[in-house]
């Protein structure tokens, strides 16, 4: 059966979302170096030449990935507006919430490889413009929390969780032969990821505390 063609707007949104997903498929799965538009459009019902109707090289594919997962994040934020947390409680759950997303985990720990020499300026307020729920969002959720904070602290905090965010997945993948290799000798017990996460948040969170 031949490759479908969108003609209406909610078709085309619906492509998008298609492409975004297969996407999504081969970066959990593959090296992102070789990952291609083709090879997206194999897992699509969009064929190799449709696709530049959608997106004009992978990068593109890959910020708007980015957004969607940015924006399902800020759905989830919701939830921590319903009930306060002390802060150890607060920093599990936000630990628990990023795990939850591994494919933005991912995206992320490729920001400085792939923006700086991919991204154009206009490419990159696109990204802030669309992914701006989530802050807002973020926002909402520190302030209710720690409701005795400032402004300023908030902001602090938002700074140096956004750059730990980075780091998180290439503390996933360390080789567990290496992991190993550490405990008992420089390293008594080495913290699962998830463990590292929440603690570091702990850490960062404490400006957050009056």
């Amino acid at each position: 059966m031949g490759k479908i063609r969108a003609r209406t707007e909610e078709e085309l949104t619906a492509r998008r979302n298609e492409i975004l997903s297969a996407a999504e498929s081969l970066l959990m799965t593959e090296e992102y170096d070789d990952i291609t538009l083709a090879t997206i459009a194999e897992r699509t019902s969009i064929s190799r030449t449709s696709m530049y109707t959608y997106y004009d090289r992978k990068e593109r594919v890959f910020l708007d990935l980015m957004i969607r997962e940015y924006l399902n994040l800020e759905q989830e934020l919701q939830a921590g507006l319903s009930v306060r947390m002390q802060r150890q409680a607060f920093c599990q759950w936000l630990s628990e919430l990023l795990w939850s997303h591994p494919t933005l985990l991912k995206l992320l720990s490729l920001q400085l490889s792939v923006w700086d020499r991919k991204y154009s300026n206009d490419l990159i307020e696109h990204f802030v413009r669309s992914s701006m729920p989530y802050i807002h969002a973020l926002d909402r959720v520190l302030a209710f929390q720690f409701p005795q904070s400032d402004e300023s602290a908030r902001n602090m905090f938002k700074v140096q969780y956004s750059v730990y965010c980075n780091a998180l997945y290439g503390i996933q993948i360390l080789p567990r032969s290496q992991m190993k290799a550490m405990e008992g000798t420089a390293f008594s017990r080495i913290p699962t990821p998830q463990e590292i996460c929440r603690d570091g948040l702990m850490l960062l969170s404490a400006v957050l505390e009056v």
